[in-house]
């Protein structure tokens, strides 16, 4: 069974080459994970060779399918992202040199934002705190207007099954576990299942009575014949 679960895995994850980037594209897009949990989690698994591929082809294929969104909806609805990105903080000015310092600043800040799309402005945004009532779906439909395109791609994206293939027919002992009768099983009935499949379907183990009975017999020969163990029991027997 080890050994089977060790060829799937190897199937989808043992090539670096011929993996889905996808995966990775959907953690970025989780903004309580985005491209700082996917080098954290690419220098645990690989050496840093292959973090390095890995991590740049995550970039460029999040770019691309960006790009792609972005031509297919449109300039309109892209840059239009400063005034809702950019805060600024009111403070009470002393003399016109002040003015004209926080003008600059303003300026300098606009023209940055200027230069940079919505998917740079995304990754620059600190990460969301994390919790077990976080609703990543309703996090992009309140973020929508702020990355509209963004929001769009996570729609799509993070609607897609992981795989295609039910994980009970690719790791189970025995095939399909779940139906359409058991499909409201709980994830532990279904774990009995499993294991109790398992159990039924196992080899029988024989044993072998007489020989267990004659290694029982030399244990108490063996026992019997330390003088120290017998005046233990001697003193508790006298007791």
């Amino acid at each position: 069974m080890a050994e089977n679960m060790k060829v799937k895995y190897d199937k989808y994850w043992g090539k670096v080459e011929k993996m889905n980037m996808l995966i990775f594209v959907d953690v970025v897009l989780d903004p309580r994970h985005k491209m700082q949990f996917v080098r954290w989690g690419l220098n645990r698994a690989y050496t840093n060779d292959v973090v390095v591929s890995l991590y740049k082809k995550t970039e460029e294929t999040l770019n691309k399918i960006f790009e792609s969104y972005r031509l297919f909806l449109g300039n309109g609805q892209t840059e239009n992202l400063t005034h809702s990105t950019q805060e600024v903080e009111l403070v009470e000015l002393k003399a016109p040199e002040d003015a004209f310092a926080l003008e600059v600043e303003m300026d300098m800040n606009l023209n940055e934002s200027m230069q940079k799309n919505e998917l740079d402005l995304y990754l620059m945004e600190n990460l969301e705190k994390k919790g077990p009532g976080f609703d990543i779906l309703n996090w992009w439909k309140v973020n929508s207007n702020k990355y509209p395109i963004l929001g769009q791609m996570a729609r799509d994206i993070l609607a897609m099954p992981v795989s295609t293939v039910a994980s009970e027919s690719a790791f189970s002992t025995g095939g399909r576990v779940l139906t359409c009768y058991r499909s409201y099983l709980t994830p532990k009935t279904v774990e009995a299942l499993i294991y109790t499949q398992n159990w039924c379907k196992s080899s029988p183990v024989s044993v072998d009575i007489e020989e267990l009975v004659d290694e029982l017999e030399n244990l108490e020969l063996e026992l019997a014949s330390i003088p120290q163990l017998n005046e233990g029991v001697s003193d508790i027997d006298s007791d």
